[in-house]
């Protein structure tokens, strides 16, 4: 007999709550005869894999501490206003709902799992009128589980950067990055600032010479040219952005003309490349640096945004650690070639919680996340097929990845894109790659809705100009 989920009361309040938090279970699935799919997450492949799974198959739960699916390619473009956040926010509801009743969504967090017994721990929010900060633990079962966590950003150990950086991950990064980008100008216009305490006030540092890094510079360099230009004249004059990267270049993913493109266009737009340069330390108000000849400098900022790496988060390391000897990379967790997680029978990872030869992208996770589902709905339906789901080899066909290319806004309305062609690869840079990434991010997007919406954003931007306000 299939395994149902099992959703229960824990026993041991003391090591699954917090002091004030309180334990209980959630209804079960109905005993009908499905096997129950647990989905850890809400990113691109836990929710490509809602859109293409036959639901009708299984007892779908999905699960995650975030209640929507963020578009990242545009959440650069959120930090200056741009494209407000609602617009790449889908609810996660919402593409439940086109789904049907098979899927639930539980808005709670995974803490443990016990293998053995195929059972989660999930933590979530306690009564909204009893105690802040209160959770209430629950444990509910799977037959499969999909872990779709994703990952957080790394500070590799650098003194400082926790307490003084502001990151770029999330959509709360993307508000405070907004929020302090509007509290600097709002204070340098005070004009009560020494000028050299307001060259350092003005001076926004960005670390990490990834996509991520260059589109929030190139955003911002947009919001200081076109905005800032009418609003205070005078500051954006001594408004200053420097990238700083470990490597050699910046882009280290894209063709090397792409890279020298990007190059020329900051030199163009006055936005500083520190290449070959560590950051050693940050204090409140400077930068600590180490260049590849070994030699040190101390650079002074206003504002300093980090998004130089990621690492997998808590989840993943618990999971890792109830197969210590498989699971041995502390990047996440190591998978096969059909996105099990080594050592761990009926759990599939994916996206960047999953340690492959494939790289950490969005286009990986979402075409992951197409190919389990198929793998899922052509074993489901498939009634001779009485082996474990995990046992699928031979079966069906391993996972490959196939790059769909690379784009990045680089500012100016520039950008650049990367594109497969038979063996080889094209790339094309300028003002008409700007408009072909906008067009691909408008197709990208997960809704009707959320297009309407940043294309809405996009065509207020340009005839009324940004805005910096925040909630």
């Amino acid at each position: 007999m299939p395994q149902i989920a099992r959703a229960q009361a824990s026993s041991n309040t003391s090591s699954n709550t917090s002091s004030n938090g309180s334990v209980s279970g959630i209804a079960p699935m109905p005993a009908d005869g499905k096997k129950t799919l647990v989905l850890l997450g809400t990113g691109w492949g836990t929710t490509t894999i809602l859109k293409a799974l036959d639901a009708e198959r299984f007892n779908v739960v999905v699960v995650s501490p975030r209640n929507y699916f963020l578009f990242t390619p545009l959440l650069p473009s959120c930090t200056v206003g741009t494209t407000e956040s609602r617009s790449i926010m889908e609810p996660i509801r919402h593409i439940v709902g086109r789904r049907g009743k098979d899927i639930r969504y539980c808005e709670a967090e995974c803490t443990d799992i016990d293998m053995g017994r195929k059972e989660l721990v999930l933590q979530r929010q306690g009564d909204p009128s009893g105690p802040s900060g209160s959770v209430r633990t629950t444990r509910i079962g799977y037959d499969q589980l999909v872990v779709g966590v994703g990952a957080t950003y790394n500070t590799f150990g650098t003194p400082g950067v926790q307490q003084w950086g502001l990151f770029l991950k999330e959509m709360g990064d993307a508000t405070k990055i907004r929020q302090r980008l509007k509290d600097t100008i709002e204070k340098a216009s005070f004009g009560d600032l020494s000028d050299a305490e307001l060259d350092r006030l003005l001076h926004v540092v960005v670390v990490g010479g990834g996509p991520t890094g260059v589109e929030f510079a190139g955003e911002l360099h947009d919001l200081v040219a076109e905005d800032l230009n009418k609003w205070v004249p005078g500051l954006s004059r001594r408004f200053r952005i420097t990238l700083v990267e470990a490597q050699p270049h910046i882009l280290p993913s894209f063709d090397e003309r792409l890279v020298f493109y990007t190059q020329r266009v900051f030199k163009k737009n006055g936005i500083a490349l520190r290449t070959g340069t560590s950051v050693k330390e940050v204090t409140e108000k400077t930068i600590i640096m180490e260049g590849t000849d070994s030699t040190m400098s101390e650079m002074p900022y206003g504002l300093l945004v980090w998004s130089a790496g990621i690492r997998a988060r808590e989840f993943a390391h618990t999971l890792r650690s109830k197969v210590p000897d498989v699971q041995t990379s502390r990047r996440g967790l190591i998978i096969d070639d059909y996105l099990r997680v080594k050592g761990a029978d009926d759990i599939w990872a994916l996206g960047d919680c999953a340690v492959s030869k494939n790289p950490p992208l969005a286009q990986v996770a979402s075409q992951q996340g197409k190919w389990l589902a198929k793998a899922f709905n052509e074993l489901a339906r498939d009634a001779k097929v009485t082996d474990p789901f995990h046992q699928i080899d031979g079966k069906i066909k391993p996972f490959e990845y196939s790059s769909n290319g690379a784009l990045a806004y680089i500012g100016g309305e520039k950008a650049i894109a990367q594109l497969p062609l038979f063996n080889t690869s094209i790339t094309i840079g300028g003002p008409f790659t700007s408009l072909f990434w906008k067009a691909y991010c408008l197709w990208e997007l997960s809704s009707v809705r959320s297009s309407l919406s940043v294309a809405t954003d996009w065509a207020k931007r340009a005839m009324f100009g940004r805005t910096m306000s925040v909630d």
